[in-house]
């Protein structure tokens, strides 16, 4: 995009702040953590619980000098003088109308929409792939298919484009309409419905018919309900004038979304993407990685030959590639391919590694070669990635819990969207994130703008800065020694006495801190811990006597609003946390802030939301409370067959001989045991395992670290076979329902040797 100042605040009604009307914007940036790629940017700051306007200063400092926002930020005219401000009345709906600007002038390009349920970003690539070579071709970022996502694709589209494909995603009635009037695409294509998103719609035709209106004034439209992505992606291309016979797509491998974090060799962290390996989807790539870089480890990428579009030059694509890069603090780069081989010129300012094949790079590469690195792995083809992760992976058990990073995000803005704009989100990242790994989780959240992490002991906040996680982060449990990690980290305690309360406050004038932030725990009624009602006059004395320390917020925690028979005493709790807490907020001279909710609490008392809430078991995908929420899975706990023996009836299976077969069949054992977390409850057919989509029961004792399970019923069982434990087929709340418990218990008790896997999609 190349729009200047003035058209912008002529399309947004907003007003201008600064000289600089005549200057051109090229690029909207909406998250202030995001790498700057280009020198034209305007930083659009949106609200939320992550207000956008708190990041000017610094995106200032950064280089920015152009900025969408709602309000001015106070004294911009002598700390900011060479900033533009566009006032405006709603920032996202700015966005929105800058997008429509732009497209306005895209009068030579042909708009291509895609819509449905699954499929939608296979089609597009594959289209986007087979365009490539024969015209200039773009198209919206991986699944960058929202409200914001779609202006921001629209925006990064250049004039001279010949075809635009962009992928739409709605999931409520009344936002297609709006998306339409973006796109405005001639040709569209609407991939299978399935029933993602049904919660928001009355029905499934409904969300159907929601899905055409993109298609609104479209010349074409081509539906398919087979999934076949080949057929519906040659049609697309037959209609824009391009004829490719289905088989001519057997050379394109599979698109995947999805960036796998794993732990590498010699304290590695690997990233593995191998989306189509072009410049504009190596740039959030690089933005994933960046949320992810630590002190402790430099930053390398290992990456192919690029994808080229047409009329793009090879030199200018390498350097495009590689300013991304610099902008993103990358140190090393190892490129392998003849062509990207030539490039060395472009990679100034890193290390430039040169490899003409991957034959060349594994004769000069092994695990010594790479040590306390973040490396992201980047291209095609998946063979050779497949290698690479070979090569930097660390052993592992076969067993794995593979964490969605996306379901996190998912999850955390359903429950952010119940309370009201502004309301800051406490997430729970105690206990290892429930399990799941809270350094990869607490930067996810980071990213998507949560207020606190809020962690047990003072180890995990430990743990938590030295993955570096720079947000605050909340103590919960009584602190009761190695004070001076408190202040080495930043961390902040939470107090539930006023002897807690005055040990902290001496310590913390000892160290020479001022103004120490403690969260005031009150006992409305858990009876667990918290200053109670009587002791309320007491504390605030106190507080007064004690300048070395502040009150940063108070809360309380629920007790039964998860149990739909109690609310009357939910209420007297939130009746009793109001009145305890606003002597206290009415006695201080600062702003306090206050929060009671739970995960519970946000589903079913949102209106008691004061300035935060906090977000626990549903943020893992979980609801507490019955019904059906639009909550992802998060965690799926997986491992492998290794070994198939098929038994006569009568033949007894594991220790004690407790697995006594009824009929002859076919036995698989599983690398899985009592020591990964699998209970040994779980065994003698209380529970059942899934291979290739069916219940396999568990066959006699679970051991230490294998199981047995009965695979005779399934079709196409081999050696190697996936086996979920839990996961999307078979819900962790099953499993805790057989053992008589939680699904905390349960995800809590995934063994530390069970090897962690992020992907986001």
């Amino acid at each position: 995009m190349r729009l200047d100042i003035n058209t912008i605040a002529t399309a947004t009604s907003g007003t201008i702040y600064g000289q600089h009307g005549d200057s051109v914007v090229e690029n909207l940036i909406i998250d202030s953590r995001s790498p700057i790629f280009t020198g034209h940017n305007m930083f659009c700051a949106l609200s939320g619980a992550s207000d956008g306007h708190r990041y000017i200063a610094e995106m200032y400092r950064r280089g920015i000098h152009h900025f969408l926002v709602t309000r001015l930020p106070e004294g911009y005219e002598a700390s900011m003088p060479e900033a533009t401000f566009i006032v405006v009345k709603s920032v996202e709906d700015a966005i929105i109308a800058i997008a429509r600007c732009w497209r306005s002038q895209l009068t030579s390009t042909t708009f291509v929409g895609i819509t449905g349920s699954v499929g939608k970003t296979v089609v597009k690539e594959m289209i986007y792939r087979a365009l490539s070579g024969q015209c200039k071709v773009a198209r919206s970022p991986r699944s960058w298919n929202s409200r914001i996502g779609v202006p921001l694709s629209i925006c990064d589209i250049e004039p001279d484009t010949e075809v635009a494909i962009i992928e739409a995603g709605i999931d409520c009635p009344g936002s297609m309409a709006e998306l339409e009037s973006i796109i405005k695409p001639s040709l569209g294509i609407l991939t299978p419905i399935t029933g993602e998103h049904d919660e928001g719609f009355e029905s499934r035709q409904q969300k159907v018919e929601e899905k055409r209106l993109l298609f609104g004034n479209c010349r074409q439209v081509i539906e398919y309900n087979d999934r076949d992505n080949r057929s519906a992606a040659a049609r697309a291309l037959a209609a824009l004038g391009y004829d490719v016979e289905p088989s001519q797509f057997d050379n394109l491998e599979e698109v995947s979304n999805r960036i796998d974090v794993h732990e590498g060799v010699n304290d590695c962290v690997t990233l593995y993407d191998n989306f189509t390996a072009d410049v504009e989807s190596l740039k959030p790539a690089l933005d994933f990685m960046c949320r992810r870089a630590t002190p402790q480890r430099h930053n390398t990428v290992i990456i192919t030959n690029l994808h080229h579009t047409k009329g793009e030059e090879c030199d200018s694509l390498y350097r495009r590639a590689a300013e991304a890069m610099r902008a993103a603090g990358i140190e090393r780069v190892i490129g392998i391919g003849s062509e990207i081989a030539t490039q060395a010129q472009v990679f100034t300012g890193m290390r430039f590694e040169a490899m003409d094949s991957e034959t060349e790079f594994f004769e000069n590469y092994d695990i010594n070669s790479f040590s306390s690195e973040t490396i992201l792995v980047f291209g095609q083809p998946q063979g050779l990635l497949g290698r690479i992760k070979t090569l930097l992976e660390s052993p592992r058990h076969d067993t794995t819990m593979e964490v969605n990073l996306d379901s996190i995000v998912n999850n955390f803005n359903y429950y952010r969207s119940l309370v009201a704009p502004g309301t800051g989100m406490v997430a729970m990242v105690k206990a290892s994130a429930y399990g799941m790994g809270a350094v990869e989780i607490a930067k996810t959240l980071q990213a998507q703008g949560a207020a606190y992490l809020a962690v047990a002991v003072i180890d995990e906040g430990v743990e938590l800065r030295r993955g570096g996680i720079t947000m605050p982060i909340v103590i919960l449990n009584p602190i009761t020694g190695n004070y001076r990690a408190l202040f080495d980290y930043n961390l902040e305690a939470s107090v539930f006495s006023g002897e807690e309360l005055t040990i902290l406050n001496d310590v913390a004038r000892r160290y020479g801190i001022d103004k120490f932030k403690v969260h005031i725990k009150l006992d409305t009624g858990m009876h667990r811990v918290g200053f109670t009602t009587a002791e309320i006059p007491g504390l605030i004395e106190q507080l007064h006597t004690m300048p070395s320390v502040v009150v940063a917020s108070i809360f309380s925690h629920l007790a039964t609003a998860d149990c739909l028979d109690m609310d009357e005493y939910t209420r007297y709790q939130l009746s009793n946390f109001e009145a305890m807490s606003s002597q206290i907020v009415n006695a201080v001279p600062y702003k306090v802030l206050r929060h009671i909710l739970n995960t519970a609490g946000i589903s079913r008392f949102a209106e008691h939301h004061y300035d935060m809430v906090r977000l626990g078991i549903g943020l893992y995908g979980i609801s507490p409370i019955p019904g059906n929420y639009p909550l992802r899975t998060v965690a799926t706990l997986k491992s492998t067959i290794i070994s198939l023996h098929r038994w006569e009836a009568g033949t007894t299976i594991g220790y004690s001989r407790r697995g006594v077969l009824s009929r002859e069949s076919l036995i698989a054992t599983v690398p899985i045991g009592y020591a990964d977390g699998v209970n040994r409850h779980l065994g003698r057919g209380a529970t059942s395992f899934v291979v290739n989509g069916h219940l396999c029961p568990t066959v006699g004792n679970i051991c230490m670290d294998l199981c047995m399970i009965d695979v005779t019923d399934v079709p196409d069982v081999t050696i190697g076979s996936e086996v979920e434990i839990f996961g999307k087929q078979m819900p962790v709340e099953k499993l805790a329902e057989t053992l008589d418990t939680i699904p905390y218990e349960v995800l809590t008790s995934v063994a530390p040797r069970v090897k962690r896997i992020y992907f986001r999609e």
